[in-house]
């Protein structure tokens, strides 16, 4: 199970600490909460203990994974995405929940080609900032760095 002080990526909203857990007593019923403090936004979430694993919540992989599953991601030949954007924004959507990095990753790429190419829908903008605030989150707390190192760090792994 997770600690207090564990960095973990929470699908959806990106990498944080955790800060602690607290039982709280709601509607009568007594439950633990594990607060979150994510970085980027300066975000704190409650999350109900046990349902933490259900939500894809996992540890932050450290830098050298994160540096070989964007690799991979670059290296992948790029899918054709479905012309209609809600389809496409449905099957980004799946893989950002998905939890994992790689599928994040994918997302990245993807939308942000398509946004150089012919542009994006204004659903789809929203997203790859969403998709872009949680792959710097994760470099962040990987490689100990700021926001503005963890843009550089991503842009050159995705695009060098």
């Amino acid at each position: 199970m997770y600690t207090k002080g564990d960095a973990v990526v929470y699908p959806m909203h990106g990498a944080g600490i955790i800060q602690d857990f607290e039982e709280k007593n709601i509607d009568g019923i007594r439950r633990s909460y594990c607060i979150l403090r994510i970085p980027i936004g300066d975000l704190t979430i409650m999350l109900e203990a046990s349902t933490m694993e259900n939500v894809n919540l996992r540890k932050v992989m450290d830098s050298c994974d994160i540096a070989r599953v964007m690799d991979d991601v670059v290296k992948m030949p790029t899918q054709l995405a479905p012309d209609n954007w809600n389809q496409r924004y449905k099957d980004n959507l799946e893989k950002i929940k998905s939890g994992l990095l790689s599928d994040t990753a994918i997302v990245f790429r993807s939308l942000y080609h398509r946004e150089k190419q012919r542009g994006l829908s204004s659903a789809e903008k929203k997203m790859l900032s969403n998709v872009k605030k949680i792959m710097l989150s994760e470099i962040m707390l990987s490689y100990e760095v700021e926001k503005f190192e963890a843009e550089e760090i991503l842009e050159k792994s995705m695009f060098a």
